[in-house]
């Protein structure tokens, strides 16, 4: 079924009371594709991970979990999907374990070198050009640092046919992974999940 423009928006920008109804929606559509990043990730106990377009956040408690000494940050330009997050883990946020941040992704709010890993799960599609978000991620990690990005790959025609070209851009796999290369990572991973109409792929990379 085709998505229409108007929900597609809410997918890439949540706002108003049907955004927030909606990041509530996908934080259950999206539970799998984030648990599987999480697990590709390994985090460790004091990893400080920072997962970009965080949306409702589900994913920064079951980090927190991983590293209790360490830091989950969040980063999203939505303030409607950052109020959810925030407001279910307000424990976590209090006791410094989680921290969120209002952010665009392409001007990421940390020093260089802040992070031990990162990951970003279905926001590829709405980083038109991709450069500049995928140099920041390399910008804030430490050298060798761990980046697992998640993704519905052109590929899979049943999905990309199925979402407005006006507001998602669909890449290849072979595509992602030169975006990848020239923004300074290298690929040494990747998983897959061949489901016609609702492929995903995981690419792990290391920043060079």
């Amino acid at each position: 079924m085709r998505r229409p423009e108007f929900i597609a928006l809410q997918g890439r920008h949540p706002h108003g009371f049907l955004g927030a109804l909606l990041a509530r929606v996908m934080a259950k559509e999206t539970a799998a594709d984030n648990k599987q990043a999480i697990a590709l990730l390994g985090v460790r106990e004091t990893d400080h991970v920072v997962d970009i377009a965080t949306g409702h956040g589900r994913s920064l408690g079951v980090i927190a979990g991983l590293a209790p000494a360490g830091l989950a940050v969040g980063v999203d330009n939505s303030e409607v999907a950052l109020g959810i997050a925030r407001q279910s883990h307000e424990k976590l946020i209090r006791s410094g374990r989680v921290r969120i941040e209002h952010a665009r992704s392409d001007a990421l709010p940390f020093p260089d070198a802040s992070f031990d890993k990162a990951m970003a799960v279905h926001a590829l599609y709405f980083w038109d050009p991709a450069e500049p978000h995928l140099a920041e991620i390399a910008r804030v990690l430490k050298p060798r640092g761990k980046f697992v990005l998640g993704f519905r790959p052109a590929e899979d025609a049943c999905v990309t046919q199925n979402f407005p070209a006006s507001v998602y851009t669909f890449r290849s796999t072979g595509a992602v992974e030169a975006l990848l290369a020239d923004a300074g990572f290298e690929v040494y991973r990747f998983k897959r999940r061949d489901v016609p109409g609702d492929s995903m792929v995981w690419l792990v990379a290391r920043k060079r």
